[in-house]
């Protein structure tokens, strides 16, 4: 649905050129919620204004359902972008409207009858959740509230998809929660596809389908969620995840396995969906003789999967815990030998 190849943005301060956006190549399909992270200065905010042309790209190609919209005229661009909606970290509200007139804003610039708009606002609160609320003025109300607004106001004009600007960086961790609940029930219930931007790895689990982690103004890694949060290959990627799930066993905890006589072997062992349920450690100890002993663990939810990480020691005959470690493997897990020396 949408298509950015090779996508390059520079800026020019004082001379002084920035690349903003270094050759980007991602593809978002129809109705999915695709997360855009990274920290701050790493061109995201940028990338996402390229998608509906606030921003043109200096270089490289973006589509939408096939279109180049380099190709469209100034009147057919308008026309696309009416399709394309905007939610914003700081809301964009006008002040000195009430919430109805808010979210009616794009309706009356579109020549919508009155009727019409009245329906459609009315409706589009329900949705949010704020209809008790239409004749209050954005002063009036929480950051959450405003938050709604902006989410009515953006599905006013219908559109096939919602770009989501940091749209929670401004929102407690509560009030966060509930606009990314929305956004899912939105993004299920309407099949608008979502691009959206941010900082933290919790929205990106929450309700991502894929993701693309951005680095100065690079894409370095993009995938499916669950494989980016198994599998990180870069180190940008892994810092983000020890956020919100560590997956490295504490110092203290290797300095006293070093102690043992027999330490063993030390597995990091990555499950998903079904496999948290099977009794993996009872099957080593069964099948294999070995003694499995957990040393550190934890557990997620990725959108709707379950993924979890085990550290264990496992001692026994070293043919024993090679045979573990194959059957394991076979059961499709990821399994990975961590070296004592770190």
């Amino acid at each position: 649905m949408i298509q950015l190849k090779n996508v390059s943005k520079v800026f020019y301060q004082n001379k002084h050129k920035i690349e903003a956006v270094k050759n980007v190549t991602l593809e978002v399909q129809q109705g999915e919620i695709f997360g855009i992270i990274g920290f701050s200065g790493a061109g995201k905010s940028t990338l996402i204004r390229c998608i509906n042309f606030l921003e043109r790209p200096t270089e490289g190609t973006v589509s939408i359902n096939g279109v180049d919209l380099a190709s469209l005229k100034e009147g057919q661009l308008r026309k696309t972008r009416r399709k394309i909606g905007m939610i914003f970290q700081t809301f964009n509200l006008l002040s000195s409207n009430t919430v109805f007139d808010n979210v009616a804003t794009p309706l009356r610039l579109a020549g919508a009858p009155r009727n019409e708009i009245n329906r459609k606002v009315g409706e589009l609160l329900e949705i949010v959740g704020l209809k008790e609320k239409e004749a209050m003025y954005p002063s009036q109300l929480s950051g959450g509230q405003k938050q709604r607004v902006a989410i009515a106001r953006a599905l006013a004009s219908d559109p096939e998809i919602l770009l989501c600007d940091e749209a929670t960086s401004a929102l407690d961790p509560q009030t966060t929660e509930s606009i990314l609940e929305l956004l899912l029930e939105i993004n299920r219930k309407y099949h608008i596809t979502i691009v959206l931007i941010t900082h933290e790895m919790h929205v990106i689990k929450k309700i991502c389908d894929r993701v693309a982690v951005m680095e100065n103004g690079k894409v370095v890694e993009q995938g499916k969620v669950l494989d980016v949060f198994s599998r990180p290959q870069q180190a940008i990627t892994k810092n983000f995840i020890k956020t919100i799930f560590d997956v490295n066993l504490p110092e203290s905890l290797l300095a006293q396995i070093k102690q043992h006589d027999d330490p063993g072997q030390l597995l990091r062992i990555s499950f998903a969906g079904d496999h948290v349920a099977e009794p993996i450690l009872a099957e080593l100890a069964v099948k294999f003789a070995l003694r499995p002993n957990i040393m550190y663990g934890n557990i997620t939810q990725i959108k709707d999967t379950t993924f979890g990480t085990l550290v264990i020691r496992v001692t026994g005959e070293p043919a024993a815990i090679q045979a573990g470690i194959d059957y394991l493997s076979g059961l499709e897990l990821q399994i990975e030998v961590i070296d004592y020396a770190g």
